[in-house]
Parts: structure tokens; C-alpha cells; sequence
């Protein structure tokens, strides 16, 4: 039964992810008739809760992501892994946990075959050492990127809008983060939704967490523990600078923390709604009479929202670990009202750190 059950999920997920290549409006819609209007943008980190926030949003009748409009509300939503096409290179998360669309790999075979990361590129393209490849601005902008941002959205709309006119975009692709002049150069008009996440809580679980070859790879010492929390809270300081900092004095834009949106979600879903411009209605939020779509993935992340999820990584944490994050993102993370949960003393790592999350 569970084998019929993941083959119905993907032969329905396969269905909505290709309708932009067999949809009946190619025949009676060129994509030049199509108009973006003011898409939004979900900016943040792997693990930060951007997909509840989407899902929120993607209720909206007008929404439509890379992967569904109103009827498949649960479908992708991050292009620079599941866009059925291809982007440029600068636009594109190439990483082999990410063999999305069905079917179709997303690796081109030029990827660097890094040392440490091998071809593993989540959680660790915002650390130092990358940042300069994912990293884009305006002075990276060129027609043909511009072109193929456009088509790749303009294909979303033409296949999963209910009504192409007033159409939103919305997508969350987490490497956008670091793009936000050169999508500002494409899109004057975009909207942004700056998400953040405890990073005591999220780089913990990062560091730990084994489905990431080189996290499994690097031998359990109190060297190695350091190394993986020094790269994931360089990657959660990064996003977090250069996305407040592109965004500052600029709007539409919006900044939200996971842990009020999961405390309020009526207040916070309201104040985003009206940020981007998204008409609010009550049923947005995650209600216990609601049914996932058939063949939706990650069916936890929508009902109960759980407001607790910080708390089993806190807790793993130690005086010398907190410290290590706290060095890394501590000036970007407190004036978000993020702050160490524990007393920063010479504590050192314990054995029983290196556990699976």
C-alpha cells in the first residue's frame, strides 16, 4: 500500500509539474501576451519555515508559484530547483539533493566536485567560501538572463492561473536572498518577505544534520563540530546581511520572524497580506478541516503549527556552541531580537552533541 501511495504522489506531483509543457493554453496564449505584475519574493534560510508561510500565501486565489496555482496550493515553490526548464547558472541552486522536477535531473555535470561539500551546495552556498559565486547585483544583470527569469514565471502563470490578469508570482527559492539587486533590476515592482529563524535553533540543526554527505563525512572531533557551526552561521549571517541590507529604504518589503508568524498567524498573515498586496481571508490560515491536496509532500508543514520547534535544538545546545553562532551572526541576529539562549561561558563540546536531527 505505501508503494502505491508514493507512486499515486508522484505521478500526481509529475502531473502538475509539467503542465506548463502540455497545458491547452499554449495553443491560445503566447507568453508575450503575459503580464508579471509585482511578483513576491520569500527570503531566508533552509529550515526556516518559508514553506508554511508560502503555503499561507499560495491560498490566495491569484497566487501561482513554479509548481501550482489555486487547486495544487502544496506544489513547488522554489524555481532555482524546480523550474521544469533551465535557468542561468546565476539563478540556479545546482545541488544533487535536489533532482526535482520528477524525472528530470538538475545538475548539468560542470558542477565542482568541492573537497569538503562535493557537490552538496544547501546550507553552504552563503558560507564564505561561496558567497562570491551565489552572490549576484545589478552589474550581473544581462538580457538573456532577464529573458529566461521572465519565461520561467511567464510559463507558471499561463499553466496554473486561474486568471492571468491578475496573476501574482510567488516563489521562495532561499538563494534569492543574495540576489535581491539583480531581481530588483528585472522587477522594480517585486515585492519582498524577509522570513527569519532562530539561529541558535536552525544552525544547530544544520550542523547535524546527516542527510548532508559532508556533514556525515567530517569525523565527530570538537574541530569538526566547530568547522560545521562556523560554516552554517556564516551561511545564516550572510543571507540576513545582504537581504536587509539591499532591502534597506527599499520597498515593497517586508520582515517576519518564524516564531511570531507561529504565535500570531492572524496578525502576521494579515500584516504580510497587505504588505504585497494579497487580499487576507481567514481561511489562509492552517485550520483543522483542511485537507492537503492529493499528492501533496510534507504534509507537516501545515496543520497544527507548531510554535514549539526551536526548543529540541536549543537544547542540544552548549556554552561553547552558542558561543561559535553567536560570533558569527550575533550583529545581525539581535537587532531580529534573536540572542543566546544560554549563558556564553568556556564550555566545551560534548560527545553527545553530534546527534541526528
Amino acid at each position: 500500500m505505501d508503494i502505491l501511495q508514493t507512486l499515486l504522489r508522484v505521478a500526481v506531483n509529475a502531473y502538475w509539474e509539467y503542465k506548463p509543457w502540455w497545458t491547452h493554453r499554449r495553443l491560445t496564449t503566447s507568453l508575450d501576451e503575459i503580464e508579471i505584475d509585482r511578483p513576491i519574493f520569500i527570503l531566508g534560510v533552509q529550515g526556516g519555515g518559508l514553506t508554511l508561510l508560502t503555503r499561507m500565501l499560495h491560498r490566495n486565489p491569484n497566487v501561482v508559484t513554479t509548481g501550482g496555482g489555486r487547486t495544487y496550493w502544496v506544489g513547488n515553490n522554489e524555481m532555482d530547483k524546480h523550474y521544469i526548464g533551465r535557468l542561468p547558472d546565476d539563478l540556479a541552486l545546482r545541488s544533487p539533493r535536489y533532482q526535482s522536477p520528477t524525472f528530470k535531473t538538475h545538475l548539468t555535470g560542470d558542477e565542482e566536485d568541492h573537497p569538503v561539500f562535493g557537490l552538496e551546495r544547501d546550507w553552504v552556498y552563503a558560507c564564505e567560501h561561496f558567497l562570491d559565486r551565489y552572490r549576484k547585483t545589478e552589474d550581473d544583470w544581462t538580457p538573456e538572463k532577464e529573458t529566461r527569469l521572465r519565461r520561467a514565471i511567464k510559463e507558471s502563470i499561463r499553466a496554473y492561473a486561474s486568471d492571468m490578469e491578475t496573476a501574482r508570482f510567488l516563489d521562495m527559492s532561499q538563494t534569492f536572498s543574495l540576489k535581491v539587486p539583480l531581481l530588483r533590476k528585472i522587477f522594480p515592482d517585486a515585492c519582498f518577505v524577509v522570513q527569519s529563524r532562530n539561529p541558535y535553533a536552525v544552525c544547530m540543526r544544520a550542523a547535524q544534520d546527516f542527510r548532508y554527505e559532508w556533514v556525515r563525512e567530517l569525523e565527530a572531533t570538537d574541530e569538526t563540530r566547530r568547522l560545521k557551526l562556523q560554516l552554517v552561521s556564516e551561511h545564516w549571517r550572510n543571507t540576513f546581511a545582504y537581504a536587509t541590507e539591499d532591502l534597506e529604504d527599499e520597498g515593497p518589503a517586508v520582515f517576519v520572524r518564524y516564531e511570531d508568524l507561529a504565535a500570531n498567524p492572524e496578525e502576521e498573515l494579515r500584516r504580510i497580506a497587505e504588505a504585497v498586496d494579497l487580499t487576507y481571508d481567514p481561511d489562509m490560515i492552517p485550520r483543522e478541516r483542511h485537507r492537503l491536496p492529493l499528492g501533496a509532500k510534507e504534509q507537516h508543514k501545515w496543520y497544527p503549527l507548531r510554535a514549539d520547534t526551536n526548543q529540541k535544538y536549543l537544547d542540544r545546545l552548549t556554552p561553547s556552541m552558542a558561543s561559535v553562532i553567536e560570533e558569527n551572526v550575533g550583529d545581525i541576529a539581535g537587532p531580529l531580537g534573536y540572542w543566546p539562549p544560554i549563558d556564553l561561558g568556556k564550555g566545551q563540546f560534548s560527545q553527545s552533541s553530534e546527534s541526528t536531527s
